[in-house]
């Protein structure tokens, strides 16, 4: 009686606990999906977005091992019923006993599926494992495809608590969702950035496929938004969208976004309602395009990076997260690349010092033969020759046939020697007469000298001119050595701006003894490039480095002639938002589509066309003694010679009348 009573008692506990784990795991199971629905859809969306490896959650912590532990003691508990009352078990603790195999096997299978069949990596585990084994090194993984296989309460915690330490953006999210589960009360606890690709897949109204919606927030404390993704059925497979990521999430509903400038004419103008100039009208552009407003801020500078690791600067507000815009223009460097990020390049130029132009230019001692090549002078010279050739043999041939026909009119006529016949040639290309001839044929040789001589001083004459107006100055030095062997000039860069991080972190030998003996002894360094420039000229010998760009734009606000040096490198101007914004992309994407439809290059040619405009000058170019120093030196040389010539004449005179007076006596 005793052990009839102690066996109906224990069949009453195992019944009961039996019931109460069955109730649970029909209420949350682990796979609320066929196993060839997660099959084929997780296929259709890691073949999409070309994942490299798979990760499924399941809410149940060491959800194998604890199975394979409740198997064995579900089997002893087979044996010691029926080895008490030789009883069998109910219905339902049966299939509460095996339900919780097959969703096993089907982990399993999918796992095998996976890996073994389509040869994509393929892991198993709960949040607690991925944190515990994975934690903050799953950033090792490259594009990963993390799945939630169901909305168990379990699985809904442990992702709301790792949403809060991993980058939501980093990997690609799919989440399967029963039909009476909401995705708002399901990711009511978590931040999924505007970024992220967070898709939520639910039955559709007739329970043969599966609807994918597309999840984000634009803002933290922002509601869910949604959107079509894609679907999936069991006959055409997954179908995701056609346009891209920024295609689909192109506005911002209004979003505030904070920008930061600094004070830089012309690229970047501090206004009272906002920022003008270059980057004004880029932002502008995109406030439009993203469909959000700006509220402005002003930093006193680019930034630097501070010994104890700190920034200054924008660069200080972006880390610190008081602004999501630098709107200005940034030198992309790897010390800033650790500390933010910067948008898609908004133009490239060169980077090199400028001084101010010397005063004097360098003499051009082959200024007046410049003009011609070798080849023109030698054909001249030789048409020269030529010419009094043919004057020559014309007069001899036509006095001999004048002196057979009238000897009287033979002698009347004038000769004269081969060297003043090439004298008179040579005076006609100078512009000079000739002494006309009472031949026919040597005054057709007369009209081509004087047409071929006019033809070339016209030509002469204008390359003269265009050669002469071109000023060559000189230069006391034009690279970095030599400004650093020069030691009579100043040197110096913008404040706390990538310039000053270049010279200070450089291995390049000169640049480091530059900025040592040089940039270190300079107490109050430009706050911008304007500042510095002017600089150069009111200071006397001061070297500044700057863009090519904006020394272009700002020359028409000087009173100076800038001269550069040798280019230094070539940099990379760009945006900077902070290292986690979820804006990125989209900012990305519409700077893209200025540049490829042409909006971007052309407010580039209008800002830069008009500072030419502003800074051309009308007036002459002065020729300056230098550039008629050879001419003068020619003139005095010829005068010297002339001198020279004069008096070993007399003295050959004086010598030759002294001769003749002693053999007449």
């Amino acid at each position: 009686m005793f052990q009839r009573e102690l066996r109906v008692i224990f069949l009453l506990v195992c019944v009961l606990k039996s019931f109460a784990l069955s109730s649970s795991k029909v209420e949350q199971p682990l796979l609320i999906r066929p196993t060839y629905v997660y099959e084929s859809l997780i296929k259709g969306v890691h073949d999409y977005f070309n994942n490299t490896c798979v990760i499924l959650f399941h809410g149940s912590p060491n959800f194998i091992e604890t199975k394979g532990q409740c198997r064995g003691e579900r089997e002893r508990e087979r044996e010691r019923v029926h080895a008490i009352g030789g009883g069998t078990l109910l219905p339902y603790e049966s299939s509460s006993i095996f339900s919780g195999f097959e969703e096993m096997d089907g982990l399993l299978s999918l796992q095998r599926y996976f890996s073994g069949s389509l040869n994509i990596r393929t892991s198993i585990m709960d949040f607690r494992m991925f944190k515990s084994r994975v934690g903050k090194t799953y950033h090792q993984i490259k594009r990963p495809l993390f799945v939630l296989l169901n909305d168990r309460d379990d699985i809904k915690e442990q992702f709301a608590q790792v949403s809060k330490w991993i980058a939501m953006a980093y990997p690609t999210w799919l989440l399967f969702l029963r039909d009476d589960t909401s995705f708002e009360e399901f990711l009511s606890n978590v931040y999924v950035p505007f970024d992220c690709i967070l898709m939520v897949a639910q039955r559709d109204s007739e329970g043969s496929g599966e609807i994918v919606r597309d999840v984000y927030r634009i803002a933290k404390g922002d509601i869910l938004r949604s959107m079509k993704f894609g679907a999936w059925d069991g006959i055409r497979g997954f179908r995701g969208p056609q346009l891209g990521l920024y295609q689909r999430r192109h506005d911002l509903h209004g979003r505030n976004l904070r920008v930061v400038s600094i004070h830089d004419p012309p690229v970047s103008r501090i206004l009272r309602v906002g920022v003008g100039g270059f980057f004004g009208e880029v932002i502008q552009l995109l406030q439009q395009a993203m469909n959000c407003t700006f509220t402005y801020k002003v930093a006193s500078s680019w930034g630097v990076q501070l010994p104890n690791g700190t920034w200054t600067g924008s660069i200080r507000m972006l880390v610190e997260d008081e602004a999501d815009l630098a709107a200005t223009e940034l030198m992309m460097t790897s010390e800033r690349l650790e500390a933010v990020k910067f948008t898609t390049p908004v133009y490239s130029t060169k980077c090199r010092v400028y001084i101010k132009r010397p005063d004097s230019t360098a003499v051009k001692w082959n200024a007046y033969l410049a003009p011609f090549a070798v080849n023109i002078w030698n054909a001249i010279a030789l048409t020269i020759v030529l010419a009094a050739l043919s004057i020559a043999g014309i007069d001899a041939f036509s006095k001999r046939s004048d002196s057979a026909i009238s000897p009287e009119f033979a002698r009347s006529s004038t000769s004269h020697k081969f060297s003043e016949i090439v004298l008179f040639v040579y005076g006609a290309f100078c512009g000079q007469g000739m002494e006309p001839s009472p031949y026919d044929p040597i005054r057709l040789v007369h009209l081509s000298v004087h047409l071929t001589a006019v033809v070339v001083l016209a030509a002469y004459s204008a390359a003269l001119i265009s050669y002469l107006a071109i000023k060559t100055f000189a230069m006391p030095f034009t690279t970095m050595e030599g400004l650093l062997e020069d030691s009579t000039y100043r040197f110096a860069v913008v404040d706390e701006s990538a310039d000053y991080t270049f010279f200070q972190n450089t291995s390049d030998r000169v640049l480091a003894v530059m900025f040592e003996e040089l940039l270190t002894n300079e107490r109050d360094l430009p706050v911008n490039y304007l500042d510095g420039l002017k600089r150069v000229c009111r200071e006397n010998k001061y070297a500044f480095m700057t863009l090519d760009n904006m020394a272009s734009v700002l020359q028409g606000k000087l009173d100076c002639a800038l001269v550069p040096l040798d280019a230094m490198m070539q940099t990379t101007i760009a945006m900077a938002v902070p290292a986690d914004s979820p804006y990125r992309g989209i900012i990305d994407t519409n700077i893209l589509l200025l540049r490829d439809s042409g909006i971007l290059q052309r407010l580039l040619q209008a800002e830069w066309s008009s500072s030419a405009h502003h800074r051309s000058k009308t007036g002459w170019t002065s020729v300056e003694l230098e550039d008629a120093m050879p001419l003068l030196l020619f003139l005095l040389s010829a005068f010297l010679l002339t001198c020279l010539v004069l008096l070993f004449e007399r003295l050959v005179s004086r010598n030759r009348d002294a001769a003749q007076r002693t053999a007449s006596n």
